[in-house]
């Protein structure tokens, strides 16, 4: 999954959540929602498929594990004990979401790591550089098949575009009621 996948599914599923729980009513911080659901990828890809490209070659790393997880838990938890902020647990929330929606299930070793060894495992690509490897995830991800990458982008991005329209109205809505603008 990429990043209309990650960003519009998890924005969502906690715009769901809100709808149906009255007590998360109003008290989502989806700008820690939105950089939750990305935040292992902004670690993760960088230092695995660039900056350790010749050694590591592998976009799920430390960030995709459960270990990740759990540290980002108990500073969320502690954030929350001393200040009464929320931010960090939605942000948490998002990034589980983010596992989630990669399948990390399947990968077992960086699900659990270090409890199944050190290594990573290699998921080496035919790269000739970064340019290389983001024209090839571009054609990858948004190639029409009924595949999983395609399909989760594709529902990201009409889940976001849905969600657009749905702000963009209210506002035009707002400025009508208001009086600013005529229909």
């Amino acid at each position: 999954m990429f990043v209309f996948g990650h960003l519009g599914i998890t924005l969502g599923l906690f715009m769901l959540l809100e709808h149906r729980s009255p007590a998360l009513k109003g008290r989502i911080d989806y700008a820690a929602v939105l950089f939750g659901s990305m935040l292992p990828d902004l670690i993760d890809k960088p230092i695995g498929r660039v900056i350790f490209s010749g050694t590591i070659d592998n976009g799920r790393i430390f960030a995709h594990t459960l270990l990740f997880f759990i540290i980002l838990c108990g500073a969320a938890f502690y954030i929350w004990k001393k200040k009464n902020d929320m931010r960090f647990m939605f942000l948490c929330a998002a990034s589980f979401c983010h596992l989630i929606e990669d399948n990390m299930w399947e990968v077992p070793a960086t699900l659990f790591w270090p409890l199944m060894g050190w290594q990573f495992p290699s998921n080496p690509g035919p790269y000739d550089g970064i340019l290389d490897y983001f024209q090839t995830l571009m054609t990858y991800a948004y190639t029409p098949a009924l595949d999983y990458v395609f399909v989760s982008e594709a529902t990201g991005f009409m889940i976001l575009l849905l969600l657009s329209v749905r702000y963009l109205r209210q506002k035009y809505l707002l400025y009508v009621i208001s009086g600013a603008l005529k229909p």
